[in-house]
């Protein structure tokens, strides 16, 4: 793995999924079902899409291309917190044995094809998916307040609204 991907990774990428699985530990199988209406997904449902947008993104520092389309949740996992912490787990050993994969080389001259014409360096490209760990920090500590329930863990000092 570059030198400088796997810092990145270490020492600020991490510390966003904990954030992820702090939420995990703090809400149920029930807090998973809850839908704040209009066309929302279930607070499992935005659980099981981060899955699968991590595993895009895994994916993506293997092929050097993104491809979002796929990034449906799992209906399954999106009902379950075991279910979930399984996924992530899964998940997040795909994530960093494609970070493991990236050469000096790749890092210093490749780019990852988002679609649309966007290109961007592979370090990056990192950056964009630890802000969409972010985004979904935001749209968690949503559900949260509406559900009436206090952040779990560095939330309160992190990203709590």
């Amino acid at each position: 793995m570059n030198t400088n991907i796997e810092k990145h990774y270490r020492e600020v990428v991490l510390e966003y999924q904990e954030l992820r699985d702090e939420l995990l530990d703090a809400v149920s199988d029930e807090d998973l079902a809850f839908h704040p209406g209009g066309a929302n997904l279930t607070l499992g449902g935005l659980c099981a899409r981060l899955a699968a947008t991590e595993q895009a993104y895994a994916d993506s520092f293997r092929t050097f291309a993104a491809k979002f389309e796929s990034s449906a949740p799992e209906a399954d996992a999106a009902a379950s917190v075991a279910a979930l912490k399984a996924l992530f787990a899964a998940t997040d050993a795909a994530f960093a044995a494609a970070l493991a994969g990236v050469s000096d080389a790749d890092a210093a001259s490749r780019l990852v094809d988002r679609g649309g014409g966007h290109r961007l360096p592979v370090f990056l490209h990192l950056e964009v998916y630890r802000e969409a760990l972010l985004l979904f920090c935001g749209k968690a500590s949503v559900y949260l307040a509406m559900m009436g329930k206090q952040p779990p863990g560095k939330w309160r000092s992190w990203i709590w609204l």
